[in-house]
This record gives C-alpha cells, structure tokens and sequence, in this order.
C-alpha cells in the first residue's frame, strides 16, 4: 500500500470490495466515471448480473421540468436536443439530466439503449448513459413504411448480437457491424411482444401465438405449440399481456382490460416447457420479485430481487403514473386500490411516436 500515489491506484480486489456496497445504479455510474483505472475495476467485477438482479431499474423521462433544485448532470457528448431526466427509486429526491438528439420515431429501448427511427429509414442506436450512438444501414422498405418495434437480441458486445425490427408480420434483421439487413416473416399474425430470455428470442403475435427466434447458424423462426391449460384458457382474452423474463421464468403478465385502473387486477402465468405441449402455468406470487413495467409497450419490461432492501415491495408491478407524476403498485392479483389524493387511477398504455417514460438499465450492466 506504500507505493499507492493516489485514488486511482487503489487495487481491484479493494474496489471489487467496494461495488457490491454501492446502492444504485447512480452511485454505480459515478463510480465508473471517476477514473480509468475504476472503470476497468468494475469491467472485471465478476457479478455485475446479481447487481442487475438486486437494483430497481432507473425511470428516463423526457421533457420533464427541473424536479430537483441540484439535479446530477451527465453530458453524453451529443448535441442537445431533448432533456430527460433519470430517477433512481433508491434515492427519488437525486435526478440524473442528460440529453438525447431529436428523432423522427421511438422504437424501443434494450440493453440500456435508446433505438430511434430516422426519416431515411435507418436506426440511431444510442447508449443512454454515455451518448455512443451509431447508425445502421437503410432497412429495405418503402420511404413511408412505419415500423412498429425494435430491439436487441443480446448486449452490443455480444458476438451475435442483433438488431430486430418489427413491421406488421414481419421481422428485420441486422447483425451488428454487418452491411445489409436480413427479412424474415410469419404467414399469419403480426407481431406484437419481444423478449430475449436465457439467450433466445421470444416473440408473441395478437393471437397469443408464441414464436422463438434462432439465430445461430442461420435465422430460423418457429412456433412453439403451447396447451393452455384450464386457468390461462378462461383469461386467454387479456388484451395487452407483456412478456416478462423474470429470473428462471418467462411469464405472460396482464390485466383484464387494455388501461388498468382502480379496481382492476394483473395476473402472471409462468411459460412451463418441460411438458408437451408446452403449457401457461398460473402464478399465485412473485416470490421476492418486484416487476417495472412501462407505459409504452415498446419497451420491454424489467425486473428486481429483494425490492425490500431500496423500500420497495416484492410480488408488486410498478408502473409509472404520468397524470400524477408517481409509481403506481399493483401486487400481484389484488385489486389496485386508490388513496385520499388519487381516488380514481387510469393508466393509459399504447405506443406513439415519441417516447414515453420508460425504465431502462445502464448498458455496462450487461457487459
């Protein structure tokens, strides 16, 4: 420790000590951007997945007025288009403001980046948190083609990471890095949920048909035969359902009509592929899981352990209340109740074109 010339020279093993006692992802991204040396620590801390596992994901909203009187600047290097600020429910009186570049379209948002259509038909990817973007190549459809959805199959770093589009029943493919896109379609159904769970690619149409998307060695899309059963058969016509990897399961989550509101309840079945045919299997709780979930169905759904330890509430799904500017919790198949200063709650759930607040993870989480 003699030779130690200052903070940057602390050693790996007392950093590494350090990141599990840090108890948000702000204090992990300060953490990171305090110097070289202790961004290269936590790129070599071997448990970042149970970090991601044990954290609440981080709420972006754009064009949101000043809430804080010192919010936390973050300069991502772009050009300032957009002002969006970053809430940490670990520490809701700290904002985060950063700035993301005007676009003509939101399409979703995945391991910690913003995808937005431009005009030219091409995709702008873009890290939230430190301002890399890039672009990709024109999609093969027509000037006035609105594309639906976008997302990444695996994190940039990954070697078969993909960039997904979606548009009606069909799915568009480009490899990270490559020159061209790829196209794929489903005869019948058009594609409405996506979600990557345990390396593969999970999609659902507005039937309810659940497809999965293999990659490797070629890209091959295959329904998966699914029973059902007696509880998911009465509940079938949940009309905005989500596609949620929560830990070791893939559930089907949703509620009785298309906007929750006072009253109503979210129920959860667990995708069981162990029998054949594959089964919905319904879920009574949610353990020790708390689940986020956005009001733009773009953006895929994230979940948390131990809420408890940050003040949240395991088997609770938490959406964010734009009308009243806070978090809406429903446990799992309890009615949602109002309160003294909001005795009738209305979330409405849809997609537009610009973004909507959505929950997002820092990109080097998945690294």
């Amino acid at each position: 420790m003699s030779t130690l010339q200052g903070w940057p020279d602390l050693p790996d093993d007392l950093l590494h000590s350090i990141i599990p006692r840090l108890g948000s992802f702000l204090d992990l991204l300060a953490f990171v951007a305090a110097c070289s040396s202790w961004r290269a620590a936590f790129s070599s801390y071997p448990s970042k997945h149970t970090l991601l596992q044990m954290l609440p994901p981080l709420l972006l909203q754009p064009d949101v007025h000043e809430c804080s009187p010192h919010p936390r600047p973050f300069n991502n290097n772009l050009v300032p288009k957009h002002s969006c600020h970053v809430t940490d429910l670990t520490n809701q009186g700290t904002y985060m403001r950063c700035q993301i570049p005007q676009f003509s379209h939101f399409g979703g948002v995945s391991y910690g980046h913003l995808i937005l259509f431009n005009q030219n038909q091409s995709c702008l990817v873009i890290d939230v948190f430190t301002g890399v973007s890039f672009s990709t190549p024109k999609l093969p459809v027509d000037e006035n083609t609105f594309l639906d959805h976008a997302s990444l199959t695996a994190p940039l770093a990954s070697p078969n990471s993909y960039l997904m589009v979606t548009k009606g029943r069909h799915y568009f493919f480009w490899r990270v890095g490559s020159k061209s896109w790829l196209r794929r379609s489903l005869r019948n159904g058009t594609i409405e949920k996506v979600m990557v769970f345990k390396g593969q690619v999970f999609g659902m149409d507005n039937d309810r048909r659940l497809i999965i998307m293999n990659l490797v060695p070629r890209i091959r899309i295959q329904k998966i035969t699914i029973d059902p059963g007696e509880s998911m058969r009465n509940n079938w016509h949940l009309p905005r359902p989500w596609l949620v990897a929560c830990g070791d399961m893939l559930l089907l989550v949703g509620c009785h009509r298309s906007f929750p509101s006072t009253g109503d309840t979210f129920e959860a079945f667990r995708l069981d592929l162990t029998s054949e045919p594959a089964k919905w299997v319904k879920v009574e709780k949610l353990e020790n899981w708390a689940i986020f979930i956005s009001t733009d169905d773009r953006s895929q759904p994230l979940c948390c352990m131990n809420p408890e330890r940050w003040g949240g509430r395991s088997n609770f799904i938490y959406f964010y209340f734009h009308d009243s500017n806070n978090w809406i919790n429903f446990e799992l198949d309890k009615p949602l109740q109002g309160n003294a200063s909001t005795p009738t709650i209305f979330i409405s759930i849809g997609r537009g074109s610009m973004m909507q607040p959505t929950w997002v993870v820092p990109s080097m989480f998945y690294s």
